[in-house]
C-alpha cells in the first residue's frame, strides 16, 4: 500500500478526537473547529422554534394551538393540556391530521384525484394549496410503551386506511420519516399506496445511539421536489436547545421500488412528486406521548433544490491509497474501479481547475449496497483552509452515486473524508466521485 506524507488537516483530524457525524453514533470524527453546515431561515414567529427552509409567501402554514380541540384543521388523537404549555397523549395508536385550509374530508374526499399518471401531471391530489414541499416539525417525549416503535412525520397525500382497492389505497401517498424510540435512529419510507404492510418501499435506520425515552426531542421531515424527484432530510435537535442537526438525506430520482404492483396506474418506483391535503403525526405502542410546538408549513426551499451541473475535475488526490486502487479510479466513469485508502480519517480530493459555485457531491460506495459509510464533505478555494459543507452516513441501500447537497459556495477543491463503515474493516473505499454547481 502506498501512502502519501501526513498533512496537516490528517493531524487536525487525528487530535479532534471522537466526535459523533450525526451526534449519535461513535464511529465517525470530525475537526473540533468545524461546524455542520445546516441551511437556517431563522426563528418561526409563531412558535420560536427554529426553520431550516423560509416559509413560502402566500403558502399553507399550520401551528398547534393552545386549544387543538377547537382547530378545525387538526384531527385524530385527543390531547390533554399540562401547565407548563406541553400535551400529552395516552392513545397507543396515534394518528394527528393536518388539513390545509382548501380542504374539507368529509365532503371533498371522493373528488379526489388519485391516479398516479394524473397526479404527476396535475401536481397534486385536491388543489393547488395541498401540502407537497414542507417543513414538518414536533417537539415530542416518550414517556411510555414499546420502545422498538418510532414518531412518523408524513404529507403528500389524503387518508392513510385504504385496503389495497382504488381509490381508497391511491389516496394514501405519502414520504415518511421515522423516529426510533429505543436508539433516535431515523428512517425515510416512501408509501405507494396504503394498504397495511404493502405499498411501502422500505428504508433503513441511520443515525441510531442512545435511547430518547424521557427527553424532549425536536425532529423535522423536510421534503421538496428537485429535477428528476424528490428530496428528503431529517434533522433532530436531540438536545432541546435550538440546535438543529441533519442526520439523514435520501433524492428519491429512481429505482426505489416497492415489491408489489401498483393498483393505482403507477410505477412500482413511482416518484410522488404530488402535493396531498393531509399531512400528519403518527405512532404506535407509545401508552404516553408529551407534545409541544407542532408545526407543518409549505418552504420555499430555493437554491437547495437547483443544483443542477455536473462539473468536471481536472484531477483527483489522495491522502492514502492502494496501488491497485488510486485516487484516478474515483473519476474514471466506471463503477467497477475504486479509490481505497485505510485509516479513519482517509480522504479524496476533487480539484475544479478554478473556483466554481458548487452546491454538492454525488458519491458511489464500494459495496455501498450492503454497508454505510460515515462522511464528512469539506470545500476549499485554495487547498489549504477547508469547510465543512456536509456530513452523514450513506444509505447502504445501493451502489449508485448518492446526491450530498449543502448550501452553494465558491470552491475549487471539495474533499471527502471517511470515517467508518458497517463493516468496521477500517478502509475507504469510492467508485465514483463528482463534484455538482452552477453551470
Amino acid at each position: 500500500m502506498r501512502r502519501c506524507r501526513t498533512s496537516y488537516l490528517m493531524i487536525v483530524l487525528a487530535i479532534a478526537g471522537a466526535f459523533c457525524v450525526t451526534g449519535f453514533t461513535s464511529g465517525a470524527r470530525t475537526p473540533a473547529t468545524a461546524s455542520a453546515s445546516v441551511p437556517s431561515a431563522g426563528i418561526d414567529p409563531v412558535d420560536g422554534v427554529g426553520m431550516i427552509y423560509p416559509t413560502k409567501p402566500g403558502g399553507q402554514v399550520w401551528h398547534l394551538s393552545a386549544n387543538p380541540s377547537g382547530d378545525p384543521r387538526l384531527g385524530g388523537t385527543p390531547m390533554t393540556s399540562n401547565p407548563d404549555g406541553t400535551f400529552t397523549v395516552r392513545d397507543i395508536k396515534t394518528r394527528i391530521g393536518i388539513s390545509t385550509t382548501t380542504y374539507d374530508q368529509r365532503t371533498q374526499e371522493d373528488f379526489l384525484t388519485w391516479r398516479q399518471p394524473d397526479l404527476r401531471s396535475q401536481g397534486y391530489m385536491h388543489d393547488a394549496n395541498d401540502w407537497r414541499d414542507v417543513e414538518i416539525t414536533g417537539y415530542v417525549r416518550y414517556v411510555s410503551g414499546n420502545d422498538g416503535d418510532a414518531f412518523t412525520w408524513y404529507a403528500r397525500g389524503g387518508r392513510h386506511t385504504g385496503e389495497g382497492v382504488a381509490p381508497e389505497a391511491c389516496w394514501g401517498t405519502a414520504y415518511k420519516g421515522d423516529l426510533r424510540f429505543s436508539d433516535g435512529g431515523v428512517k425515510f419510507e416512501k408509501e405507494i399506496y396504503h394498504d397495511g404492510g404493502a405499498g411501502y418501499a422500505k428504508g433503513s435506520y441511520q443515525g441510531g445511539g442512545a435511547t430518547i425515552k424521557g427527553q424532549m426531542v425536536g425532529f423535522k421531515m423536510v421534503m421538496y421536489n428537485i429535477p428528476g424527484g424528490v428530496r428528503l432530510e431529517a434533522y433532530l435537535d436531540r438536545a432541546n436547545n435550538g440546535t438543529w442537526t441533519l442526520v439523514s438525506t435520501r433524492d428519491d430520482t429512481g429505482g426505489w421500488s416497492i415489491d408489489t404492483a401498483n393498483p393505482c396506474g403507477g410505477a412500482r418506483d413511482e416518484r410522488v412528486t404530488w402535493g396531498g391535503p393531509k399531512a400528519a403525526f403518527r405512532w404506535d405502542e407509545a401508552t404516553r406521548v408529551d407534545l409541544a410546538k407542532l408545526s407543518v408549513r409549505e418552504i420555499a426551499p430555493g437554491n437547495q433544490a437547483a443544483c443542477p451541473a455536473k462539473l468536471a475535475s481536472t484531477g483527483v488526490t489522495a491522502s492514502t491509497w492502494e496501488d491497485i486502487n488510486p485516487p484516478s479510479n474515483a473519476t474514471d466513469g466506471n463503477l467497477a474501479t475504486r479509490w481505497s485508502g485505510s485509516g479513519s480519517g482517509a480522504y479524496l480530493t476533487l480539484d475544479l481547475g478554478a473556483s466554481r459555485p458548487v452546491c454538492g457531491v454525488n458519491v458511489a460506495w464500494y459495496q455501498g449496497d450492503v454497508r454505510w459509510n460515515d462522511y464528512t464533505v469539506y470545500t476549499s478555494t485554495d487547498n489549504v483552509t477547508y469547510t465543512k459543507a456536509a456530513e452523514g452516513r450513506s444509505s447502504g441501500t445501493t451502489l449508485n452515486p448518492e446526491p450530498y447537497r449543502f448550501s452553494q459556495r465558491q470552491a475549487r477543491y471539495l474533499r471527502i473524508a471517511w470515517w467508518d463503515n458497517s463493516a468496521g474493516n477500517g478502509w475507504a473505499s469510492i467508485t465514483e466521485a463528482a463534484v455538482f454547481g452552477a453551470s
